[in-house]
């Protein structure tokens, strides 16, 4: 069971600045894209939420949030593939012969592999950033 120790505003003030900077200093490598999605996302939300709502989430919380996230972006990856692939039938039947240039459907997939594994990266990283922050600066057992 987690409770939220009780800090003044000037306290809370210093807390969400340096939640910022213990964010801030998970990046240790400026090219590691993983890293770097956890950070944003981390920050833009505290950005909406506030540091003091943030911290209460649960792993199974974020863990919604991704996949919520995850839902939405292979939705709409999906959807234009469909679209394209029926673009391509629609030329292939009004020229009655098919196209040279074609979707390439294992790199698309390959690609999705990838997006995936590096969205579950981002959220392992997520957790740990918050974990860190929500243990160091607010929340005790």
């Amino acid at each position: 069971m987690y409770s939220i120790r009780s800090v003044s505003y000037t306290d809370l003030q210093m807390n969400n600045i340096e939640a910022v900077q213990t964010i801030m200093d998970f990046l240790t490598d400026k090219e590691d894209k993983v890293v770097d999605v956890a950070l944003n996302m981390c920050l833009i939300d505290i950005s909406n939420y506030g540091v003091d709502e943030w911290v209460t989430w649960s792993s199974l919380e974020i863990a919604h949030i991704f996949k919520n996230t995850a839902e939405g972006t292979l939705t709409d990856l999906m959807d234009e593939v469909e679209s394209m692939s029926a673009g391509e039938s629609i030329i292939d039947e009004l020229l009655t012969c098919n196209q040279a240039e074609r979707i390439d459907y294992k790199g698309a997939l390959l690609g999705m592999k990838q997006g995936s594994i590096d969205f579950f990266n981002a959220l392992i990283k997520y957790t740990e950033i918050h974990d860190e922050v929500k243990g160091k600066y607010y929340l005790t057992e």
